[in-house]
């Protein structure tokens, strides 16, 4: 496990976060004041001129001191790091978050190891069918699922690129009042594209189209493994981030167990898992992944998410699980609002016993903790 720090350098996968709905953004690209001007390939030339003999028309004879009593001794020594990440834009601020938060997980073949618990347990480990199963029980859903594309397509076009949206509608959420929780979801699915590539990489499940012709995805075929599906482990985490928020923000304490946050059918938990859910089916719906694709993302991200707000809130413990393969111990090929609850450990009448709490061990750094008070700070109160 040594190796989590240099694998920071992943950062780069900042370019997926157009997938964590920042579509509202485009309209504060932060050049608004230059609204009303005619844009042409001279604009920057002509501006840095004319900025240069500005100054040379304002500016007294400088000797290059500094400012009187503008900047009091060790000021820029002493921020925190609160201070010092406001001050970032946005690309750095990412790399920062991401260089938390990426060098804390690590996938070693089918399992997900964390320096947030004891390394040598693994927080998820995740069983794959073979591909007889795929071929003979997974694709005949896939077929049946098409014949939902004509009412699902414009989710379908609009989820390949922003999930974030469709969370922001159960919560009220907006950039004017909540940059920082689309900070920290963006961040999220930035974790889980690091995480997930690999698992796709090692179990390389072969997507629908390329065992049938007749599957004809409505959307580009991804060339990477359909196993675990990267939305439904993106949406599931993203859902228990996000109901973990609301949680804390209502004085919720203790170990955070998302089974547990959706058992009120009313409540804002379960329409985010439901959320999760939707986008989940959806892709299997466009023909680019099966059902279990989900099954697995949503073990993956639920697990995920729940160390997440466990370790940023401080509860000292967190669940780990294992996705068994399917047989009659674990009779779940589809993704419904019950196979989730038997799959997250609540199954009646006979339900499992609950997944394995283990300690967290790690303290939170310094970043990721204003990140998450921030967050939680701009989180609206609800049930």
């Amino acid at each position: 496990m040594a190796t989590y720090a240099g694998r920071a350098g992943r950062a780069g996968r900042a370019g997926r976060a157009g997938r964590a709905g920042r579509a509202g953004r485009a309209g504060r690209a932060g050049r608004a004041g230059r609204a009303g001007r005619e844009d042409s390939g001279d604009v920057d030339g002509l501006l840095s001129s004319a900025l240069m003999s500005h100054r040379e028309g304002v500016a007294p004879y400088w000797t290059g001191d500094i400012d009187p009593g503008t900047v009091p001794d060790n000021v820029l020594d002493n921020r925190t790091a609160g201070e010092k990440l406001e001050a970032l834009s946005d690309i750095p601020r990412e790399v920062v978050i991401d260089d938390q938060l990426f060098a804390r997980f690590a996938v070693s073949g089918s399992e997900l190891h964390s320096t947030l618990i004891d390394p040598a347990n693994p927080l998820v480990t995740l069983n794959r069918p073979d591909n007889a199963y795929f071929a003979n029980t997974q694709l005949p859903m896939v077929r049946d699922a098409a014949d939902l594309r004509a009412d699902r397509i414009d989710e379908i076009l609009m989820q390949t690129e922003d999930i974030t949206s469709f969370f922001g509608a159960v919560l009220l959420l907006d950039w004017s009042r909540s940059d920082w929780i689309f900070e920290l979801t963006e961040a999220v699915v930035r974790l889980c594209g690091y995480i997930e590539f690999p698992f796709k990489f090692v179990f390389d499940v072969p997507r629908p189209s390329l065992l049938s012709s007749k599957v004809m995805p409505v959307i580009d075929t991804p060339t990477h493994g359909a196993w675990p599906s990267g939305h439904a482990t993106e949406a599931f985490a993203l859902a228990t981030v996000l109901a973990g928020l609301v949680d804390r923000k209502a004085g919720g304490a203790g170990r955070f167990d998302m089974n547990d946050a959706t058992r009120d059918v009313n409540g804002s938990a379960r329409m985010l898992m439901r959320t999760a859910m939707r986008i989940s089916d959806n892709r299997t719906v466009a023909g680019v992944h099966y059902p279990h694709d989900s099954l697995c993302g949503l073990i993956l991200g639920v697990t995920l998410g729940e160390a997440l707000v466990n370790w940023l809130s401080g509860a000292g413990e967190t669940a780990v699980r294992t996705l068994d393969l399917p047989g009659p111990a674990n009779p779940v090929h589809d993704l419904t609002e019950d196979s989730v609850r038997l799959l997250l450990g609540d199954a009646a009448p006979n339900p499992p016993p609950p997944p394995n709490a283990v300690p967290l061990t790690a303290p939170v750094d310094d970043v990721s903790a204003y990140l998450w008070q921030k967050a939680m700070g701009q989180m609206p109160e609800l049930s």
